[in-house]
Order: structure tokens, then sequence, then C-alpha cells
């Protein structure tokens, strides 16, 4: 570790003297380098220009003038209001930096993208050099997602990592200034980024959870990972194992089930995996689900068996949650039964789990809730004696009797049936104490045991509904008042109580199905597809996320095709038509290229005698923006005049695809085709052109006096053509 530092540190004064030597000037210079070669420093205004243009250079140099600009731009005023030049963007639209700050601004990300693939010890340069600015980039990383990559494509193999939380070899914790720190800001971005993370990176940030879920249990709100804080790390820990079986299980889980942004497939899979427990995983595909709707979405049969899936659906997912007495399936089963929605969605499986099932065990109790869905039955549930004179007059010539009244209580515990919404009770009894109690996690729903009230209509929640765990106790208290009586009795007798069983109410969606219909939305690049379902018979719906889009081609389009596995979800494609044919763009194309497409310098002096040269040079950048290359293009061909010419083929983080720099002795038309043919798709998506020309001509004078000396430059851009 600390050689790496003191390399990085080295190299990085090396260049802060480099730089440092014409930063009061500001002129273009060369120096010598420690192997002799000449290194160019920018002006001020060609520094935009430099970083963007030399972004994936190897060096110290583009590292240096970086630091250089971040500091410049954060500390002096109106810095790029007074120094700016031309520059071509990450969307290969050429334009005038003026007004325009580079540092904090996202479309710059892949430009430092470039430079932090192409030097390994920048990042570190860049702490140790501008910390405040890399903190600034780590506490915004939402709206910097390249530089986020650029991070992820660092640290993929564990570099600058090491061991992870409190490990002398984690060079983010103990590299630099301040221990425990930059450590937090590298975990936030792998955490937003968490499922395009290699395995070493992932298991690196899992040695933070136990820290960081603790001390949200400790601080709440306050806490280095609660959401309103980092919620990628608030992510990170509702995904995880740590938080699964920490007191704010019921709290991750219901976030994980609402948000969209993340899987809680992958909390499935990190609990499982942590408790040994993948043998209950019966198709991986089960971690990519965004949320219980398709777990919950199958038709109940469960006509899987071995290792066959039957008809395809998650019903052995949907089964274990609700049957299984096994731990992990128990505390998911009293998450779905916490979250409202989880909760309507298991009972909607359940009633089809029943009316499929309903003479094994407790699920006829199910189907006959079903049967009585919207009743109230009263079932006697105890009695109490109540004390007498035992006396009794019937003859009027006979004398009364005083009697002091009597007074008793009766107590009873009673299991709620599966499907009952509501519970009262009916006596003749003075007042009730009751407490209403789920067995299963101690939990009180509903209790008066302080003094005696009247009869209460208790309604219970959804997740308590189809509970068979609800345990009612009732303590009736039965009461005569003193009296004389003429005539009639006063015996021992028995004091009944009853339970009233309401059971709920069930559109005929819930017993026999919703109809959904479903309407398709992909993403812009085809990433994903979601489709959102509307019952025609209720107005419910449900949300399905598909992200695993495969694609194929024809002879006229390339088909793109969501199969939402395991879903009650019908396949959707669509076709995206291939461009074909030939598709030319000159200068007049505004929309499509911009910057300097032609430009000349001229000079011209007449003899007199004395002998002079004449010198001319210009130069200009002009670019084809992002978007103009299409899918299944197959050649790019670039005709520009000039003395020197360089057309480059830009990826959309600005890698270099292809390039090639062109000479002409005569300024003439310098023409180059890139065969594309081995170039995917993907690799030219957001794919942008540029176009570098310069020209330069000297003219030395052997004229006769009087006769004038002319000397010319040149350049201009002549057109693009791409063939599909």
């Amino acid at each position: 570790m600390r050689k790496f530092l003191k390399t990085a540190i080295n190299l990085l004064l090396s260049g802060i003297i480099i730089a440092g030597t014409f930063l009061g000037t500001g002129t273009i210079s060369s120096a010598e380098g420690s192997e002799g070669s000449k290194i160019f420093i920018p002006f001020r205004s060609d520094l935009v220009k430099y970083v963007t243009s030399n972004a994936g250079n190897k060096d110290i140099i583009i590292q240096s003038q970086w630091f250089r600009l971040f500091k410049e731009e954060t500390s002096t005023p109106n810095w790029s209001s007074t120094y700016y030049g031309d520059y071509t963007n990450s969307s290969g639209i050429t334009l005038s930096s003026k007004n325009t700050q580079v540092t904090y601004n996202s479309s710059f990300d892949p430009f430092l993208y470039r430079t932090i693939n192409a030097n390994s010890d920048f990042v570190s340069n860049w702490i140790n050099t501008c910390p405040t600015v890399f903190e600034g980039y780590c506490n915004n990383y939402k709206v910097h997602p390249v530089f986020c990559d650029a991070i992820v494509d660092l640290t993929k193999n564990g570099y600058m990592l090491g061991g992870g939380y409190k490990k002398s070899n984690n060079i983010f914790e103990y590299g630099f200034a301040r221990k425990d720190y930059w450590d937090l800001k590298v975990l936030a971005i792998l955490a937003f980024r968490w499922n395009d993370l290699t395995t070493t990176q992932q298991n690196w940030c899992k040695t933070y959870l136990p820290y960081l879920v603790f001390d949200y249990e400790s601080r709440g709100s306050s806490a280095i990972a609660a959401k309103n804080n980092n919620e990628a790390l608030y992510n990170l820990m509702a995904i995880s194992n740590e938080g699964f079986n920490s007191s704010k299980g019921q709290e991750f889980f219901s976030y994980a089930n609402s948000d969209n942004q993340i899987r809680i497939g992958e909390l499935f899979k990190n609990v499982f995996s942590s408790n040994g427990k993948t043998g209950d995983i019966r198709t991986t595909d089960v971690y990519l689900e965004v949320n219980l709707n398709g777990i919950f979405g199958g038709d109940a049969d469960c006509d899987y068996s071995g290792s066959s899936l039957g008809d395809g659906d998650y019903d052995w997912f949907a089964y274990n949650i609700c049957f299984s007495g096994d731990g992990i399936w128990s505390r998911i089963r009293t998450f779905s039964d916490g979250d409202s929605s989880v909760a309507i969605l298991k009972k909607e499986w359940l009633l089809r789990y029943y009316a499929k099932h309903s003479s094994n065990g407790p699920s006829s109790a199910v189907a006959d809730a079903m049967a009585k869905q919207g009743q109230t039955e009263t079932l006697v549930c105890g009695s109490a004696m109540m004390p007498g004179c035992n006396r009794s007059v019937w003859d009027p010539n006979k004398s009364g009797f005083y009697c002091p009244g009597h007074r008793t209580t009766g107590a009873f515990t009673i299991q709620k049936p599966v499907g009952v919404e509501y519970i009262s009770f009916t006596s003749r009894a003075r007042g009730y104490k009751w407490q209403i109690v789920d067995t299963s996690t101690g939990t009180v729903i509903s209790e008066n045991l302080e003094s005696y009230s009247v009869s209460p209509t208790i309604q219970l929640d959804a997740k308590y509904i189809w509970s068979t765990s609800i345990s009612v106790y009732v303590e009736s208290y039965f009461q005569s008042n003193d009296s004389v009586i003429g005539m009639g009795s006063c015996w021992a007798h028995e004091e009944e109580t009853s339970v009233n069983w309401t059971y709920v109410v069930l559109n005929q969606c819930e017993v026999n199905g919703h109809d959904y219909q479903y309407s398709y939305h992909f993403d812009a690049n085809h990433k994903s597809c979601t489709a959102e379902g509307v019952c025609r018979g209720c107005g419910n719906r449900k949300v399905f996320v598909d992200s695993s889009i495969t694609k194929s081609e024809d002879s006229s389009a390339y088909i793109y095709t969501a199969d939402f596995a395991h879903t009650p979800v019908a396949p959707r494609s669509t076709r995206v038509e291939k461009s074909t044919g030939t598709y030319t763009y000159r200068a007049s194309d505004k929309s499509a290229i911009s910057g300097k497409t032609h430009d000349f310098q001229r000079e011209s002096k007449t003899y007199t005698g004395s002998g002079f040269t004449l010198h001319t040079s210009t130069s200009g950048t002009c670019s084809l923006a992002a978007g103009y290359i299409k899918p299944g293009a197959k050649s790019i061909t670039v005709s520009a005049s000039g003395s020197k010419n360089t057309f480059t083929i830009y990826n959309k983080k600005g890698g270099v695809i292809k390039t090639i720099t062109l000479m002409s002795l005569n300024q003439g038309e310098t023409k180059y085709t890139f065969d594309l043919r081995d170039c995917s798709d993907a690799q030219l998506e957001g794919a942008y052109v540029v176009i570098n020309m310069y020209s330069e001509n000297e003219y030395f004078t052997g004229l006769e006096v009087g006769h004038t000396a002319e000397s010319t430059s040149t350049i201009n851009f002549n057109y693009i053509t791409i063939k599909y």
C-alpha cells in the first residue's frame, strides 16, 4: 500500500510542477519530460479543448491539466467567461465552452471516465490534490452516472478495495487524509451501481453492512445510511441479509418491494445464499424480480414437482411463503403479512390455492369462509355460573323475599376462523374486557383490559383476515341488582357469551381471479420493459418489470422481446426497423454537423528586394453528433480537405472506436472509409465522429521586384457517408 501511494504522489508532484510552471502566464509552452519528450502545456483558453481531446492519454500531463482546471474554475470568479474555446462534447456536438463550467458538469463525465480508465492512479492523485472536488462528485453520484461507471470499472477486480471494512489493505480507508471517510464515498457509488458489480465488489460492500445496519438501528434518520442521508446505502441495507434479520427488517422488506429501482429478488438472493439455503430456490431468475407481483401472480395449482416447474409460474415460491415452517420462509411470511400491498397479493393467491385444493387441511376452512362471505355467524364461546338466592315465591298469599343482587365473570379464549373481518360479542353481560392477539408474532391487535365496556365491533386489518393464528380473549361481567321479589324466583344459573364472526366480503375478481389487460412500455434503449395491468372487472392495477430483454433480427428489423418469465404476463416484442441504404451528411446539415467546417488564412506581400517568408496555418474541428449512426451500420466514409486531418469515431463514453490521421501535400482531399462490420451495435450505440483539420503553407520569396507573393492555408469538411 505504501509503495502504491508513494508512486502516485511522486507522479502527482511532477505533474503539478510541470503545470505550475506555466500557470502564471497561461502561455503555450513546451518543456522537457523525464525521457526527453516534449510536453505541451495549453493556454487557459485551450484547457477545455485539451482535456476533452486528450482525455484518454496515459500520462501525468492530462491528470495535471484536469487538476489545474478544477482548481481554477472553482476558485476564480467568471473563469469560464474569460477563458474559453471550442470543444466537442460527448454527444459529438462541437460547442464553445464560454460560460460553461466543466467541474461538476455531468456532460463532461465521459471525459473523466476516459482519464480514469487510462490512468489507474488518477483517482488517488485527485483525492490528494482536489479532495473537495472529488467529494462533490461522490456526494452527487446520482447526477454523475458515467463517473460512477468509471469508479466501478476501476475497482472491478478489487483494485484499491482490499479486504473491506477496517482492513489495512483497503486503500480508500487507510490511504488518504481522513480515515473511515473515502471508503464510505466509494461504497455509496458501488451501492448505486449494485447490479453492475462483480462478486469481488459486492463482497467488499457487504463487509460494511453490520456497521451500517447497527448504526441505522441506533440512530435512525441521523445514521450514515439513512435514506434521507444516502439513498444508495439505504438501498444496500434494504437488500441485505443483515437488514433482513435486523429490527428494521419489515421496513426494509416493504421498501424493497415498493421501489422499482431495486429488486426484491436481490434481497432473496442475499438472504438465501447467506444462510446456505440456495437449494430452496428452484429457478434463480426469481432473483431478477422487482417486486412480489410476479411471485404471487401464479394460478396456485402448484403443479411443480421434482426439478419440473410445471406450468412455469412461481407457485413454489408463493407456497413456501404461505406454508413453510423454515425460519427464513416464516420471516418472509411475517413481512408479507406486515405489508398491506403484499398481504393482498398473498390473500388472493391463497384464495386461488384453496379453491383448487379445498380438501387439504386448513384449506377447507378457507373454502368455508368463501362460502360464508359477508355473513355473520354467532357461536357460544363460553358460559359462567351466576349465583342465586335459590328461593322462589309463587303463592300470592305468601310474603316475598329480599334478593341482594348477584354478580359473576366468565373468561373465555377462542381462535378466530379464517376469513373473518369483524368481531363482536353478544350476551346479557353489563360489559366486556377483551384482547385479540396474533399468536405467531405476539402482536396485540386490539385490547381493553382496564375496565368493562360495552360490546365493541372490531374490524381487523387485511393481513389478519386470512390468518390462522388470531386468538380472541373475552371476559364478560354479569350483574343483577338487589331487589324485593314478591313473586318469582332467584336461582343459580349459567350465563352464556357468544362471539359474532362477520366474514369479509369478496368481490368476484378476488374469488375467480382478476382479468388483467396489460399495456407495455419498452425504455428508450430497449433494456427493460414495463407491463402495467388493469383489471377489467375491478380496476385493480399491477406492475411487472422485465429487465432480461432478448434481441433477435430478421431481414428488415431488430426484434426486442420481454418474456416476463414465470409471471401471468404474456410476452411482448417490439420491432425497430433497420436502416438501409446510404446516408450522407454535409456542412449544410446543421442538425447533424456542428463546429468549424471550413476556414482559411491568407497572407500576401510585395517583393521590394528584401527576402521574406510567408507562413499561414489554420485549424478547425467539426463533428457528427450521436444518434446518426444507426444499428447495422457497415461503414463510415469521412472526407475533408487540408494538410493533416484526423478522423475519429468515439463511443458514448468518449472511448476511441477507430481513428486515422491522413496527410495531403497540396491541402487536397483526404478520404477514409472505416469498416464497421467488426463493431457490434452496442459498441456503436451513442457513437459520434470528430474531424480535426489542419493546414499550413509557406512561400519563400524569389520574385522580381514589385511582384506580389501570397500564401494560403485552407481547411474544409466535405462529407460523411454511412452505409447500411
